[in-house]
């Protein structure tokens, strides 16, 4: 029993013990949570500063932001439309002192006995009319539509009402005494909003936006357009005929001018039946020209080489083909050239380029291929020369050459 009572107080003890570890553990994995816990909550306080402070910076940006777009807007608004700023207060000031001014007049012309408000509206109508005439001028002007009308109806009113209150003006007197100059200041008064309106509408959208040379291109264009009609007007009557029958902007007028002049004259713009007659005559009095000319050329040749063989006859002793005298030294007689003296002038004169210079494979390839197409009757030297565009001369060895060729 005792060993009993032993066991059971050691299993007491070591359950205290137990109890006692586990305490210590539960106070440490407290302790650590606790910790984790205060950490976790420095982190999101951290966390909270650095999203406000980078709140307040994305809003202390987005008001710089707005603050830099106002200022780019009013001084793109001040670049852009200055004009504008300081032409408004104008016509508002003008606008004022025309109409009392013109109420005056009209008031003191008998207006108002007709109707107390009348010397107003008058003037109300004629200054306001000013206006709405200057603003439709303007969107014409944008729009690119004709802004004439407009500019009449503006400057009508204008200049009404301006007469109207200069002939106050002349009216007008000083210390007793008539003075005029008030009717001049009265007219450019009622006259400055609206001329500085319309100075602005033309420094923007100008009368014209073509720059100086386009509008001479097109001056120059009209004319051109009108000298070719007066002309030839039967093609210009065709030309008219072929825009009427094609749908609007279908054929452009440079279009129906060529195939106008295809159906008047039967050939491309600029050409006729009388100009290629007038061609086929050239080229032909230019081809008998040519063969006249190599003619006399190759007589003149077999001359010059004749001359050379025969000595030149019984000469003087000072021509080069006469005998030289007895005991003198003896001159070689002048030998012909390469070409028998045809195509070349004799020894002891400077020789043709064209009879020397080295045949262009080319030009033979061609000359071959020509008379492969021709025949060899019809290959001669003339229609050698005018296939090549050079001389009889060198179109003679591109013959020679290409029948050598043939006959080897």
């Amino acid at each position: 029993m005792s060993s009993d009572l032993a066991d059971f107080y050691n299993q007491k003890r070591q359950n205290k013990a137990a109890d006692r570890e586990q305490d210590r553990l539960d106070r440490q994995a407290e302790r650590e949570q606790n910790r984790v816990d205060a950490q976790a909550r420095l982190e999101l306080q951290a966390k909270q500063r650095r999203e406000a402070l980078a709140e307040a910076k994305r809003r202390k940006a987005e008001r710089a932001k707005k603050w830099a777009d106002r200022r780019a807007a009013v001084t793109s608004w001040l670049d852009t439309d200055a004009d504008t700023a300081m032409v408004l207060p104008i016509m508002a000031v003008g606008m004022i002192a025309a109409i009392t001014f013109q109420v005056d007049a009209l008031t003191d012309a008998g207006f108002g006995r007709i109707f107390g408000g009348l010397p107003l509206m008058v003037a109300l109508v004629l200054e306001l009319g000013a206006a709405a005439a200057t603003v439709m001028t303007v969107r014409a002007a944008k729009d690119g539509r004709p802004a004439g009308p407009f500019r009449v109806a503006m400057w009508t009113c204008a200049l009404i009402a301006a007469g109207i209150n200069a002939a106050h003006g002349w009216t007008m007197e000083i210390d007793g005494e008539r003075a005029y100059w008030p009717a001049a200041v009265l007219f450019i008064v009622s006259l400055a909003g609206t001329g500085y309106w319309e100075m602005r509408s033309i420094g923007r959208h100008g009368t014209s936006r073509r720059t100086k040379a386009e509008r001479a291109k097109d001056r120059a264009r009209a004319k051109h357009i009108k000298d070719r009609g007066k002309t030839y007007k039967d093609v210009a009557a065709r030309a008219r005929e072929i825009v009427l029958a094609h749908p609007f902007e279908k054929v452009t007028a440079e279009q129906a001018w060529a195939d106008a002049w295809m159906d008047i004259k039967g050939a491309p713009l600029g050409m006729y039946a009388a100009v290629y007659e007038n061609r086929g005559k050239a080229q032909a009095a230019t081809t008998k020209a040519r063969a006249v000319a190599n003619e006399a050329a190759m007589a003149a040749g077999l001359d010059i080489f004749l001359d050379s063989l025969l000595g030149g006859g019984s000469k003087g002793d000072d021509d080069p083909g006469a005998s030289p005298a007895k005991g003198g030294p003896k001159r070689p007689p002048q030998t012909p050239t390469a070409l028998g003296g045809l195509d070349e002038r004799p020894s002891g004169r400077a020789p043709r380029k064209d009879a020397t210079e080295d045949l262009a494979p080319a030009d033979i390839k061609k000359a071959q291929e020509y008379l492969n197409l021709v025949g060899k009757k019809q290959f001669s030297a003339p229609a050698v020369a005018k296939l090549l565009g050079r001389s009889h001369v060198y179109a003679r060895r591109i013959r020679n050459a290409v029948n050598e060729n043939q006959e080897g």
